[in-house]
């Protein structure tokens, strides 16, 4: 992934990203993520249908979720809006918008944010689970097709402490439901990215800084809407 190429950093976006494509740009920003914290395993896996990602050529399958509930939409709806937003006054308004929906924000740099919910551990939790939940029963639709099926979890703000702590817990909790689980799972967030691999218990916890984050969201973005494609420069 070539994330500092000029086409990206001087990409200005003018509105948020309309709901037809959101769920793409999702995906895409998955992969792009995966591409360049490892590029080596997952240079030849694309964006798909049924599942989600998929690399034909060594077998594996993934599907993309966001862990989110109704009001944690809005707040990303307002977030992606504050950074494009140059008046002060509409950014205030906006600003009101995320805080009234129980969410903190704070500036990291010029017109640039970061935001994590007020919500309880609990909630967080059940969110979470609920997103594994709700891709499990697709695994036996895609497991003649892939040797490997895997699950990536988009974190949509900052979890709090106490969660970042307990997400492979939540996991296994899950994974002791039924018999049929994924043999991998990512949680991607805008500073990490945890791997747990099921096959053997090990988890690993991967880190990239919130501007590359930005930039890998924007090339993610950029390929949904046309602006690039996976041959571009940006993803080799």
């Amino acid at each position: 992934m070539k994330i500092h190429t000029e086409l990206v950093k001087n990409k200005k976006i003018g509105s948020p990203i309309s709901s037809n494509l959101l769920k793409h740009s999702q995906e895409y920003r998955v992969l792009a993520i995966l591409r360049y914290l490892f590029p080596n395993k997952y240079n030849t896996m694309v964006a798909g249908e049924s599942p989600d990602l998929q690399d034909y050529i060594n077998s594996v399958g993934i599907e993309v979720v966001s862990a989110v509930q109704e009001n944690d939409m809005k707040v990303q709806s307002e977030f992606s809006k504050l950074h494009q937003e140059s008046d002060n006054l509409k950014k205030e308004k906006i600003l009101n918008k995320i805080k009234e929906n129980k969410y903190s924000i704070k500036k990291i740099q010029k017109d640039k944010y970061i935001i994590s919910s007020f919500g309880t551990i609990k909630s967080e939790k059940n969110v979470f689970q609920n997103s594994i939940r709700k891709k499990r029963i697709k695994i036996e639709l895609y497991k003649d097709k892939f040797e490997k099926l895997g699950l990536a979890i988009i974190l949509p703000a900052i979890p709090t402490s106490e969660a970042e702590k307990n997400y492979i817990r939540w996991i296994l909790e899950v994974r002791k439901e039924k018999d049929t689980f994924f043999d991998f799972v990512y949680i991607v967030s805008n500073r990490f990215c945890i791997y747990y691999d099921d096959l053997n218990g090990n988890y690993k916890k991967s880190f990239i800084t919130n501007n590359e984050y930005l930039l890998l969201s924007t090339i993610a973005r950029m390929t949904a809407e046309g602006d690039l494609d996976l041959n571009s420069i940006e993803w080799n």
